[in-house]
């Protein structure tokens, strides 16, 4: 008797295990699958406005490993050094200075016209009496006017030198603005292309500065695309997250597919994104497109195509399960299985119809 019952455990122990779970009842849903990344909702590319040999801001001195710092509209990230400008602007500044310090002299004419004006009045006193010749007092009459039209253009050629040299220094100041990179607005380093005191030219793409907010753009396939409409439900689960399944809404549907993928984009909206959600996170989605209440579902890693295999009493059966809707968890089996029964969920090409198995219960939700 005790060799039986040794024999009878052995038997048992050596039995293949099989991981099973229990049909039950939930909802049912036909969904499209996808997958999501997470976007920044504005991106800027930063290029060179000048050439020249690029010196990076003490900040993001690392480079490539500044990736990922904040920024500050207006922050400088680096300055492109033009020692030709840079020296053409200090010239132009002290030729700038020089001539404010001699425009606080008198003109050259100045001073002949005082003495000018001065000797017309005297000649205007006397010129009456008779005791200067009238063609002496309209000579020093046109002397003075002579003097003041003098003194009106070297005023005028005055001024237009200050212009001329002030609009020369504010252009250089300006070249010389366009050599500091600045971020472009507020957000994050996502990209450095250059290295420090490299020589780079005009228009080339130095930096790239992306916003703190993001969005969750999905992507279907073509087949499906025609299912998706705004504003369904969805439920997207990132890779980051992996315990987490988060409710979305479809915002909208790009009328295009990409060009190298064929596939469309969807853009959704979390309903509750985690406090550190990140650009660049991936992950899938299923967008919901219809509900059948109460009904049995399996989970969709127990199906190879419509073929499942049921435990009863410990033996294992095939069974051909007519399937509804269908998601990657979760798939509605309209006929072949009962609510209770046990179907094996993974490591069914091991198994072979009547074997008898040991059963590991699987837990799953039959709420999707």
């Amino acid at each position: 008797m005790l060799l039986i019952l040794i024999c009878g455990a052995a038997y048992y122990f050596f039995m293949p295990v099989a991981d099973v779970a229990v049909v039950r009842r939930g909802t049912a849903i036909s969904a499209v699958y996808g997958t999501v990344r997470i976007e920044p909702a504005f991106v800027v590319h930063v290029r060179a406005q000048n050439s020249g040999f690029i010196q990076l801001a003490e900040e993001f001195s690392a480079g490539r490993g500044a990736i990922g710092k904040n920024v500050t509209k207006g922050q400088v990230l680096a300055t492109i050094a033009d020692e030709t400008t840079a020296r053409q602007l200090k010239q132009a500044q002290a030729d700038m200075r020089a001539a404010m310090e001699r425009a606080k002299l008198p003109l050259p004419s100045e001073e002949p016209l005082k003495a000018a004006e001065d000797n017309l009045r005297r000649l205007e006193q006397v010129v009456a009496t008779g005791n200067v010749p009238a063609v002496d007092y309209e000579k020093a009459k046109s002397e003075v006017n002579r003097l003041r039209g003098q003194r009106d253009n070297e005023r005028i050629e005055r001024d237009r030198n200050l212009q001329a040299l002030d609009e020369a220094q504010k252009k250089l100041e300006s070249q010389m603005r366009n050599s500091e990179i600045r971020a472009p607005m507020d957000g994050l380093l996502s990209a450095v292309l250059t290295i420090d005191g490299e020589l780079v030219n005009e228009g080339n793409q130095l930096f790239t500065v992306s916003s703190r907010k993001t969005y969750v753009r999905g992507e279907v396939n073509e087949e499906d695309v025609g299912e998706v409409k705004a504003g369904m439900k969805a439920k997207v689960q990132l890779y980051a997250y992996r315990n987490n399944v988060f409710t979305a809404k479809v915002s909208s549907v790009q009328p295009a597919a990409d060009p190298d993928t064929q596939r469309y984009t969807v853009i959704l909206e979390m309903e509750k994104p985690p406090d550190n959600l990140m650009a660049g996170m991936t992950g899938e989605m299923n967008i919901i497109t219809g509900t059948h209440e109460n009904a049995l579902l399996v989970p969709t890693r127990a199906l190879i195509v419509d073929q499942g295999w049921i435990v009863k009493r410990g033996i294992v059966q095939k069974r051909t399960i007519k399937v509804g809707f269908r998601t990657l968890d979760f798939s509605e089996a309209l006929s072949g299985v009962s609510a209770g029964d046990r179907i094996v969920v993974s490591d069914q090409d091991k198994l072979r119809t009547g074997e008898p198995v040991r059963q590991h219960r699987i837990n799953f939700s039959p709420t999707p």
